[in-house]
């Protein structure tokens, strides 16, 4: 997902600018979660990003704040993808790719930092919370980006797309308090992150007239069919986030011990 904070901005401008806006309303939220965090006041030297995915937040992690990174995968074919984004950004000695399932993690103050960007609702949340709390040094902290279901008719459907399990707010804060954690930031980006799914689904049509008009456009990753189910999906969510049916936070807890 990504921060709208200024309000929605156009959608009947060119497609490049739609991708180009939702790449940066990307990176827009993980900034703000680290400015808010306190990362440019005291960036950690050590952070491990359970879930890197192709590794965009290892890079910002890396590239903003010269921090360390371990980021963990379950994909193998992610390595190498982290591996040439992290050489060709100038940060391969900060930033460790590692094929891994976090609910294995063994590592014992390992890291100042760990970070989980929509990540989290793929773990064991109780096993999450307790492999983190070992890893983390004493005062360390842990901040996660993600979203939390409430009694929604839509869950089944929206677990199913996406191939997770969304969990309850209060089933994260009450797995994070028998792992020692102490919750000291949540905050609700919910209306600033709705516009995405908007913004989404105006690239998606935007594609589908691409390829439709024909005149040799060369087809792109998606299919049309997958592009109107795309489309379809993203409504739908649209309206669970405007109407707080579903919610999306911040949240930054603390372990204890240290400063």
């Amino acid at each position: 997902m990504g921060l709208y904070p200024d309000g929605p901005p156009g959608t009947t401008v060119p497609q490049n600018l739609l991708k180009q806006g939702l790449f940066a309303a990307q990176e827009r939220i993980v900034d703000h979660a680290a400015r808010t965090w306190g990362a440019y006041e005291t960036p950690p030297r050590r952070l491990l990003d359970i879930g890197c995915g192709l590794g965009g937040t290892s890079l910002y992690w890396a590239q903003e704040h010269g921090t360390s990174v371990t980021g963990l995968t379950v994909a193998p074919e992610h390595l190498p993808i982290v591996r040439h984004f992290a050489l060709y950004s100038g940060v391969a000695d900060r930033v460790r790719p590692v094929l891994a399932d976090v609910h294995d993690l063994d590592e014992t103050h390992a890291y100042d930092a760990v970070y989980a960007n929509e990540s989290s609702g793929y773990t064991d949340r109780a096993r999450l919370f307790e492999v983190v709390a070992k890893a983390l040094v004493p005062g360390g902290w842990f901040g996660i980006q993600e979203h939390f279901v409430g009694a929604c008719e839509w869950r089944e459907f929206m677990d199913g797309y996406y191939r997770t399990r969304l969990g309850r707010h209060e089933e994260y804060l009450a797995a994070a308090e028998a792992a020692g954690f102490e919750l000291v930031q949540d905050e609700d980006v919910t209306d600033a992150v709705a516009e995405f799914w908007m913004q989404s689904m105006a690239w998606n049509t935007a594609e589908l007239d691409r390829l439709r008009a024909g005149s040799g456009a060369e087809a792109g990753a998606w299919t049309p069919d997958r592009l109107e189910q795309s489309t379809i999906a993203h409504s739908k969510f649209f309206r669970l986030w405007r109407e707080h049916a579903v919610e999306t936070r911040l949240l930054r807890f603390r372990i204890g011990g240290g400063r």
